[in-house]
Parts: structure tokens; C-alpha cells; sequence
């Protein structure tokens, strides 16, 4: 026990930590915090700390946390700065807050931070709580913040509210994962309830879907179940990830899934290779042919079905597929597709089928498809004469076949037959070169060998020097000489080796072209050593040169093995210290991924280079772990040099400012504000300046508060906008209110609405209810008012406010609108409901409003209420607005089946010209989901059909009933 004031005891911890960097600083704060902790004078060292600014009261809530003080961490899950919130909550997973400390945060926690509450909870699964709150938090907030608790609830609950609560229920990926069983549950409900036309927008729409692919990996069988039973048309795309679940579960229903015509349609387009793969070798031969024969195509087994296959299979399942129907049947004379997978010693035969077919069709282009896939010496000669041809068009495609034939083969001895074939290009037209040089590059570079070097080095030299060499012969030589680089730079071929630089050099004047690939995942461990071995001659060569373009690409390609590789990091910083400007910034983001000392290589580049704090990766380190360095950037003046032009725009950026000292701040904002008083710079840096002014823990408020008069319209919204991003947005929400009225309207309302949410109900209420009534405001802002109150108030003072702002002499018709549409989710309250149903009966724009709530927004005890008010419009005799009604009516006749009768009278009503065509619209809809509907439409026709004594419109409109028909 220490007898220091608590006082000198902060005083003493802050002045510790105060020159450190921010990893050094939290070490020495958690052994500080550990050190009072012991002593047990650690709670009343926070609560000094709390009473100080920002910096302070995070430090406090990170020695809490080390010091294990779960009674001031729960007493701050809902503090109202964020970054002290953040660290409470996650605290609290470890030190065992109580229950009862979540339960006293929610009371009067403005809207933003019940989300943060919810989140902790269903993320630390406090069942019990969460079972305990959800009731509450839907009499006080709503259905729809109720629902977002349902993850974290037992099961039990969750079966229990869920069907009450799935028309407002938006996390359905987070339920599916926590509980399955009753979401596989509601969706069988559900589907059981709708008529099969129905079903199809069940399933590709924004909700159940996505619990389902949740549950998938828990309950497979169940989902096969709902799949099998209930089954969409096609699949929806939100289940393709999770189909490999299902695979694992029971290929053999997958199979049989995938073989139905009518459900679930593209099952075997949605498998990704490895699924298929699973799931073809899981199957029976029986069920594998009935798989095959199942495919579009009437010559066998589609080509994924035949690759997904081990090759000694898939001869055996073509045979069996296409025996009864055979190959002629197909409308594909020579698929490729199908020939590329066919084991070596079973496709020639089937190829040799496929060319004869297509001679018989005279079908030349594609008897050259198939001969390209017999044996090479077979085909050869037939392929070699096609390269003679008149047309250009038919030489390259004959050229592409030769090579490619050559290449399948796997024999260096055919390629380099191919090769020597290949010098005529000399003398052809460049699109002929180029389909053959395409061609080429697709062969697999390890079937060139050192012997072939001086033919594609005269191939190369040929194509370069062409007068007619085109950028995609070029291409396509980059791509082969890349290939052969990538392949040879680990087998000891040396001439391949330098063919491919020299080639490179020779097409673009740079060895900086190349791409290796991703050489780390097809590298051996260790093997990038003898890659670089190989490229070293090269790589120090480019070096003498200030080239370094094959040093970066090779960096890029071995990705973090580049760390172990001594040779190649100091070719990057001498490439970061004498290359181009270009080749000298992606250099120095490749010398700074290795993490193990990144501190201490930026360290370095900046006692060389002070301009490098313009590049990004520089820059995050230095403001969020190396905060020592950052005097020499903060007091505004551009450090010009080798990453910063004289040209080149400079500010100085806050963000990761809640890691520095308030010293620091100072200076940052110092800077920042000397940046938006600079009228010399453009007016979209001195808007992004007030934006990062507004984010500097503590001072931004006051600092852009300074802005929001100014004479300049754009910095006066810029700075209102910047308001409501400050570390404490609640404090700015009356100064953006009061401008509710003025021409500032239109950006501070908008703010308005973000530090609402960080605004505790019981502050906010008599804010917006002081600003709904008429001449407070502009429509405009009054009707958002209404919209946040309805968004972020408890129920009862929302429905109050709502009702108010509804019934005050003089309001604007727009604002009542507004109160009606906003209130939608609120009509239990019965101030609301006579609200709605006044506006029922008024004005057209309130009419309107009343259209356009739907089923899915009410509880469903107060649809068919609303069905009757919707019913009461259809009646009106504006016929524009009638015809509104007639469609907004539709998908309440579940509730209402009566209400069909008011279609069936306007289409009946011959008097009546200008909504029949609406209300038969509308009983058609109707009738595809409603069994109600179908009588109604049933006696409509029947009216019109036999109605004939009123059938007699005179000499204009003869027999208007049977037009209707018709």
C-alpha cells in the first residue's frame, strides 16, 4: 500500500509512458497498472484518470483492463467515448463482468451503443442475459432491435419468438450459426404455409435463405430435407458456398438434387471443383451414369462431371452414358471440352469418331478439332497441310491445332518438331503469327528443354522484327518467355534461362515485365534460394543499370520468403535508394513487409529519407506504433525529397491520433488547422483537413466548430458535416439542429442524424420534439425529425412524439405523410393507429403514405385492420389513386379475403373506365398466391362474361364488358 495522492500517483504514470512509442507505452503502462494494482491503490488512480481529457480516460480503461478491474469496466460498457467503450467491452469477456453491468448500460443508451451491447453479448454468449433482456428490449425498443438479440438467446427462446419476430428478424447468418434447429424449423413453417408458385421468392429473397446456408454445416440433412420437399426452381446463389456440407453429408441425395428437373436447377454449376471432385467419387457407378446422363448435352457426361473424376474412370462412365444413345446424337460434331479430359488412351478413339462425323457433315473446322487430338505423328501431316491454306483466318486456326496437338502430347521431341515447323512464320501475316505464338505460350513450359533454345530464339527474333508485329504477338511472347522463366529457374536449364531475360528485353527493353506468378506456393520450401541463384546475374546486372524491375517482380513472387533471402533484401534497398521514383516506392513496401522489424527498418529509411512519411506503409507505422517519430511530420511543412515531389500535395493526416499523446495532438492539430486556413490550396484539401481536424480525440469539436460560420460556403457545411464525426457526437447534435431551419439545412440535418444515434432517448426526445412542430424548421428537416424519433426513441416516446407532431394545428401536409409512414412499425400504440386511420380517410399524400406500409412491417394481429383501411382507399374516386390502392391491396388479402370484392366491383363497374385495367391486374397477382383471389376472379369473369343487359355502351364503346374479357 503506497501513501502517494492518487494524484501524484497518475501524474507519475503519465509522465512514465509520455516519450515512449505506443508499443513501449503499453508495456509500461501495463506494468505501471500491475504495479499500483498490487499496491491497491490502482481504483483510485482511475478515478483520477477519468476526470481527465480523452488521453487520460483511455489510459484509465486500459490499466483497468490489465489491472483486472471488472467493477470500473462494467461501469463504462456504454461510456460515450468509443475508444474507451471498445476496450471495456472487450475487457469484459475476460475479467468476468457481471451480467447485471450489461443490463444497467442498456438503461437509456443511445441507439449506436445498443448495437455495440448486443453485439458483446451474442458474442460472449450470455445466454441468460440475453433471454432476460430480449423481452424488455421489444416492449421498450421494437420488434426489430429484439430480433438482433435472438443469437445470443437460448434455444428455447429463439424457437419461441422467432416466428413472431421473423418479418423483422435482418441477422439471419448470425441465427442460423447459433441455432440451426429452430431457424430450419421457421423456414419449414413457412414454406408449408405458401402455395407453390410462391415458393421460388421465398427462396431468392433477402432473409431465410441466409439462415439456412448458416446451418448448413450443423444440420445438412435438414436442409437436404427442406431442399427435397420444398425445393426453389433454381438454386439461389446464397447456398452455393454451403453446398459442400451437404456433399459431405450425403452425396447420394446431392446426386439425386442435381438430377431432378424440377427443383433446384445449376446444383452442379454451384459446386466448386473440389466439391464436385467429393462429390463424383463418392457416388455408386449406377448413380454416377444416371449423374452423367442428366447432362444437357446427349453425347455424354458433362466435362466437369468426366475432370472431377480420377482418368482411369472416365472412360468407363463415357462408355456407359453414351451407349444407349450414342455419340452421333450430340449437337456438338468435336467438343473440345469433352476431348481435353478423356485419358490419353481413349481419346483418340472417341476423336477419330468425332472426325469422321464431321466429314460427313462437311464440316471441315471441326474435322481439324478432332484430328489435333489423335496421336501427333498421326495427325500431323493433315494439321501441317491445313497450315497452308489460302485463307489467313484458316492458317492461324491450323497453326493453334498443331501446336496444341504437340503440346498435348507431353514429348519434348514433338514440340521441338513443332518449333522447327514454326520458323516459316518468318513470312506470314501477323494475325497468323500471333494465333500461333498464343498458341504456344499455352504448352507447359517444361516440355522445352536447352536444346530448342536457338529455335525460340529465332521464333522470337522473327516476331519482334516483323514489320507488322502487333501488341498481342508480343503479348503473347511475353507470356511464353514468363512460362519458361517461371519453369527453369529451379531446373538448371541456363540457355531456357537467358533466352526468357533476353526475350523479355528484347520485347519491352526491361527484364521488369516478368511475372513469376505466386512462386511461393509452387516452391519447395528452400527452392527460392536456387531461383535466385539462377536470376542473380540478371538481378545484379539490372542493379548496375538502375533496373529493377526483375528484382520486384521476384520480391512479389516469393511473397514472405523474401524475408529469409539476405541477397534480395539488399538489392531492394538499393532499390529503394537509386532506383526510379516508381520502382523506389514499390520497393520500399516490399523491404517493409517483413514485420519482425519493420519499426526499426522505418527508423532507417527515414534518417535517409525524411520524405518517405508520404508513403502509406511509412506513414501507418509511424502514427500507430513508432509515434516517437512523429515530431519531425507535424508541424506542417512538407518534407520535400526523393518521395515528395515539389509538385506533390502534402497535409498531414490524424488518423491512428488515439494512439499519440496530447502533446502530439497539439502539434497534428496545429498543423491540420494551418492547412484549412491556407485559401491558397484547393477547396476539396481544405475540406478533407476538416474531416481529419474533427477526429483529433478532444480538440476536434472546438477546432471545427470555429469553421462552421465561415464566409466560404463549402468550408461552413464541411466543417457542420465534421461535427458529427468528433469523438463525441451528442455533444454537437443541438448546434446542428438549430441550423434545422436555415440554408445549412440540407448537411446539418444529415449530421443530425449520425450524432442522434450516439444521443441517450432521454436527451434526444425534446430535441426533435422541439424541432417537428410548423415554423421550427423546413418541411425537409421536420419530416427527419419524425423519421429519427420513430428510428432511435423507445416506443412509447416515439408513438407520442409521432402523434404529436401528426396532430398540430398548421402542420405540413408532407410532415403528417411522414408521421404516417414513419409510424408504421409503431401502430400498437393506439395514438399511432388513430393517426393512421384519420389519414386514411384524408388528403391524397396521406393516403399514399398509408399504401405503402406492408404486411411484413406489422404484427400480425393488426393486419387485417390494416387490410380494411387499405380496402377503404380502393373506394376513393380518385382514379390515379385508386389505382395505387389496387396494388397495394394484393399482398394484404391473405388477411382480407374479403376485400377482394372491392377489385372484383371496379373491374365489374362499366361506368367506370379509368381503374378496371388496375384492379384486374391486381386480381391476377392476386390469384397466384391467394386461393381466396381465384373465386374472386372466377366471379368477375363471370360478371363480365354474362353481365349483358348493362353491355351496351351506345355507338362509341360497343359492348364494353366483353372488351374488358378480351
Amino acid at each position: 500500500m503506497t501513501d502517494a495522492p492518487p494524484l501524484v500517483l497518475a501524474a507519475a504514470l503519465l509522465d512514465a509512458i509520455e516519450p515512449l512509442p505506443h508499443p513501449g507505452r503499453m508495456s509500461e503502462l501495463a506494468a505501471g497498472a500491475g504495479r499500483l494494482a498490487a499496491q491497491g491503490a490502482l481504483r483510485a488512480v482511475l478515478d483520477e484518470l477519468e476526470d481527465g481529457d480523452p488521453y487520460e480516460r483511455r489510459i484509465a480503461v486500459i490499466a483497468a483492463s490489465v489491472g483486472r478491474d471488472a467493477e470500473w469496466i462494467g461501469a463504462h460498457l456504454a461510456d460515450e467515448d468509443a475508444v474507451v467503450r471498445g476496450h471495456a467491452l472487450r475487457a469484459a469477456r475476460t475479467l468476468g463482468v457481471p451480467d447485471a453491468a450489461y443490463g444497467r448500460a442498456f438503461a437509456d443508451a443511445p441507439a449506436a451503443v445498443r448495437r455495440h451491447l448486443v453485439r458483446a453479448i451474442v458474442a460472449e454468449r450470455r445466454t441468460a442475459l440475453a433471454d432476460r433482456l430480449v423481452l424488455a428490449v421489444r416492449e421498450t425498443h421494437g420488434d426489430i432491435e429484439a430480433a438482433r438479440l435472438l443469437p445470443g438467446c437460448s434455444a428455447t427462446t429463439v424457437g419461441t419468438l422467432l416466428p413472431e419476430l421473423r418479418r423483422s428478424t435482418a441477422c439471419w447468418s448470425s441465427l442460423g450459426h447459433h441455432h440451426p434447429g429452430p431457424v430450419l424449423d421457421s423456414a419449414e413453417e413457412e414454406l408449408a404455409g405458401l402455395p407453390a408458385a410462391g415458393r421460388d421468392a421465398w427462396w431468392h429473397g433477402y432473409g431465410h435463405p441466409r439462415g439456412i446456408a448458416a446451418a448448413t454445416r450443423a444440420l445438412p440433412h435438414r436442409v437436404l430435407d427442406l431442399l427435397e420437399r420444398f425445393g426453389p426452381t433454381r438454386l439461389p446463389v446464397v447456398l452455393g458456398a454451403p453446398l459442400g456440407h451437404l456433399v459431405s453429408a450425403d452425396p447420394v441425395r446431392v446426386a439425386r438434387l442435381a438430377i431432378r428437373a424440377d427443383v433446384c436447377a445449376q446444383v452442379l454449376h454451384a459446386l466448386s471443383g473440389t466439391q464436385l471432385r467429393r462429390l463424383v467419387r463418392a457416388l455408386p457407378d449406377t448413380l454416377l451414369v444416371e449423374l452423367g446422363r442428366s447432362a444437357p448435352d446427349p453425347a455424354g457426361p458433362g466435362p466437369r462431371i468426366l475432370r472431377a473424376l480420377p482418368p482411369g474412370r472416365r472412360a468407363a462412365l463415357h462408355e456407359a452414358v453414351t451407349e444407349d444413345r450414342g455419340e452421333a446424337a450430340s449437337t456438338v460434331t468435336a467438343d473440345t471440352r469433352l476431348l481435353d479430359v478423356l485419358p490419353r488412351n481413349r481419346v483418340a478413339a472417341v476423336a477419330r469418331r468425332a472426325a469422321d462425323r464431321a466429314r460427313a457433315r462437311g464440316d471441315d473446322a471441326a474435322a481439324l478439332d478432332a484430328v489435333s487430338y489423335l496421336p501427333f505423328d498421326e495427325g500431323r501431316e493433315q494439321l501441317l497441310a491445313a497450315t497452308r491454306g489460302l485463307a489467313a483466318d484458316d492458317r492461324a486456326a491450323a497453326w493453334a491445332l498443331l501446336v496444341g496437338s504437340a503440346g498435348r502430347s507431353g514429348d519434348p521431341a514433338h514440340v521441338a518438331t513443332v518449333l522447327e515447323d514454326l520458323l516459316r512464320l518468318r513470312n506470314e501475316q501477323d494475325p497468323v503469327r500471333s494465333a500461333a505464338l498464343t498458341a504456344l505460350a499455352g504448352v507447359k513450359p517444361a516440355l522445352f528443354t536447352d536444346a530448342v533454345e536457338p529455335l525460340l530464339d529465332r521464333i522470337a527474333a522473327d516476331a519482334v522484327e516483323a514489320r507488322d508485329s502487333s501488341a498481342a504477338t508480343r503479348r503473347a511472347l511475353g507470356s511464353l518467355a514468363v512460362g519458361a522463366l517461371r519453369e527453369h529457374a529451379v531446373t538448371g536449364q541456363r540457355d531456357l534461362l537467358n533466352w526468357a531475360l533476353r526475350t523479355l528485353v528484347r520485347i519491352t527493353g526491361t527484364s521488369g515485365s516478368a511475372d513469376f506468378g505466386r512462386l511461393d506456393r509452387t516452391l519447395r520450401r528452400g527452392q527460392e534460394h536456387t531461383v535466385f541463384d539462377a536470376l542473380r546475374p540478371w538481378l545484379e546486372a539490372g542493379a548496375e543499370r538502375s533496373d529493377y524491375g526483375l528484382v520486384l517482380a521476384l520480391a512479389r513472387a516469393v511473397g514472405r520468403r523474401a524475408d529469409a533471402m539476405p541477397g534480395l533484401q539488399d538489392l531492394l534497398w538499393q532499390a529503394v535508394n537509386y532506383g526510379e521514383p516508381a520502382a523506389a516506392r514499390s520497393a520500399a513496401a516490399l523491404w517493409l513487409r517483413a514485420p519482425a522489424d519493420r519499426d526499426e527498418r522505418v527508423e532507417s529509411l527515414l534518417a535517409r529519407h525524411p520524405s518517405a512519411i508520404g508513403l502509406p506503409e511509412v506513414r501507418h507505422v509511424v502514427t500507430r506504433r513508432r509515434t516517437d517519430l512523429l515530431e519531425a511530420c507535424l508541424d506542417g511543412t512538407p518534407p520535400r525529397g526523393r518521395f515528395l515531389g515539389p509538385g506533390e500535395q502534402w497535409t498531414v493526416e490524424v488518423a491512428g491520433a488515439e494512439r499519440w499523446t496530447p502533446r502530439q495532438q497539439r502539434a497534428a492539430q496545429g498543423a491540420v488547422e494551418r492547412t484549412v486556413a491556407d485559401e491558397k490550396l484547393p477547396l476539396y484539401l481544405r475540406t478533407a483537413a476538416l474531416g481529419q481536424l474533427a477526429r483529433i480525440p478532444g480538440q476536434g469539436a472546438d477546432a471545427v466548430r470555429a469553421w462552421t460560420g465561415d464566409r466560404d460556403v463549402v468550408i461552413a457545411e464541411a466543417a457542420l458535416a465534421a461535427l458529427a464525426h468528433t469523438d463525441r457526437p451528442a455533444e454537437s447534435l443541438p448546434e446542428l439542429l438549430a441550423h434545422a431551419g436555415d440554408d445549412r439545412a440540407r448537411v446539418a440535418v444529415y449530421a443530425a442524424g449520425r450524432a442522434a444515434a450516439y444521443t441517450r432517448p432521454s436527451r434526444l426526445a425534446p430535441l426533435l420534439a422541439a424541432r417537428t412542430g410548423p415554423g421550427t424548421g423546413k418541411v425537409t428537416s421536420r419530416k427527419e425529425m419524425v423519421r429519427l424519433a420513430a428510428a432511435l426513441l423507445p416506443r412509447a416516446e416515439a408513438s407520442g412524439l409521432l402523434a404529436d407532431a401528426y396532430g398540430q394545428p398548421g402542420q405540413h401536409l408532407d410532415v403528417r405523410a411522414a408521421c404516417v409512414a414513419a409510424g408504421t412499425p409503431l401502430l400498437a400504440d393506439v395514438r399511432v393507429w388513430e393517426a393512421t386511420e384519420d389519414a386514411a380517410g384524408g388528403e391524397r399524400a396521406l393516403r399514399v403514405a398509408v399504401l405503402r406500409a406492408h404486411p411484413k412491417e406489422l404484427d400480425p394481429a393488426l393486419r387485417p385492420r390494416y387490410a380494411r383501411l387499405i380496402q377503404d382507399v380502393c373506394r376513393t374516386d380518385d382514379d390515379a389513386l385508386a389505382a395505387l390502392a389496387h396494388t397495394a391491396l394484393v399482398p394484404w388479402l391473405p388477411w382480407a379475403p374479403h376485400a377482394a370484392a372491392v377489385l372484383v366491383d371496379a373491374v365489374t363497374d362499366l361506368d367506370r373506365r379509368g381503374r378496371w385495367s388496375s384492379a384486374a391486374d391486381a386480381l391476377v397477382d392476386a390469384a397466384l398466391t391467394t386461393p381466396e383471389a381465384v373465386g374472386a376472379l372466377n366471379r368477375a369473369l363471370s360478371l363480365l362474361a354474362t353481365g349483358e343487359t348493362a353491355d351496351d355502351a351506345g355507338t362509341e364503346r360497343d359492348r364494353p364488358a366483353r372488351r374488358r374479357l378480351g
